[in-house]
């Protein structure tokens, strides 16, 4: 056999045997589509306000935040309204959206220099028929919008530069005023490298498992809730999901200054 027909049928072999590997070989299942926690960085001074959404129990949400907290700023007066804030370290956002997997895309909104109030967690969500717990009281705010009223802006400190962040929870209702919780009012200073992180409470740290898990005692659990939990659940198709709001600063040209750049 002559050498161009030597090469014909060793050609020939090797396309007969891709073929057959081709067809026994399983056909891949497409796999489920990952909801992505990576978030575009945002350059400029202000601040930005991100959200991440999990399915996982508050509980859950609690233990994987309590290890990395730098600080815990709750008072008593936020933790009775559940309303949990904790300062982290930016390169913790990586590691809780890892073990925190969002249930919907995450989320950003750039304010900057925000000098007046705004909700800084839109689209608000109505409060519904449960009753919230505000402390020592329960109230009720069917018609109610939930959200979280803010500002801030960046400055110069005798300790560096610092975003001077201010919240409070706030309802609205139709034909009706704002009402922002001024006893709620509380003003943060947030360092380079650092991120405020607000999530929901029940009055207790770290929020623990319940003890009932009888339907009767899950149903009538569900119809109490504390403001925290309110403002930051959100209802869908598979269940409820846990909102974590972190304000981010940024400080623009001052940061790159400072290390000399």
């Amino acid at each position: 056999m002559s050498f161009p027909e030597v090469w014909r049928a060793g050609a020939a072999m090797m396309l007969f045997a891709s073929l057959i590997s081709c067809a026994s070989a399983p056909k891949q299942e497409p796999a489920d589509p990952v909801v992505e926690a990576a978030l575009p960085e945002v350059e400029g001074h202000g601040f930005a306000v991100r959200h991440h959404d999990t399915a996982e129990p508050l509980e859950r949400v609690h233990e994987i935040i309590d290890p990395l907290a730098l600080e815990r700023l709750t008072d008593e007066v936020w933790e009775a309204h559940g309303l949990e804030i904790v300062r982290l370290r930016q390169s913790d956002l990586a590691l809780i959206a890892d073990r925190l997997p969002a249930s919907s895309p995450p989320g950003l909104i750039w304010h900057g220099q925000a000098l007046t109030w705004r909700n800084l967690q839109p689209p608000a969500m109505p409060v519904g028929d449960r009753m919230m717990v505000t402390g020592e009281n329960q109230e009720s705010y069917s018609t109610g919008i939930g959200g979280l009223a803010g500002r801030g802006w960046s400055m110069m400190t005798l300790d560096g530069p610092r975003v001077l962040v201010e919240l409070a929870p706030m309802i609205e209702m139709r034909g009706k005023p704002v009402e922002r919780f001024v006893d709620l009012r509380r003003e943060f200073l947030v360092a380079p490298g650092e991120v405020l992180l607000l999530v929901a409470g029940s009055g207790q740290w770290p929020h623990p498992p319940p003890e009932d898990t009888s339907v009767e005692a899950m149903e009538a659990a569900a119809e109490v809730a504390t403001m925290g939990q309110m403002l930051l659940e959100r209802a869908h198709e598979e269940g409820v999901s846990q909102r974590l709001i972190m304000v981010t600063p940024r400080f623009g040209d001052w940061e790159s200054e400072l290390r000399g750049g």
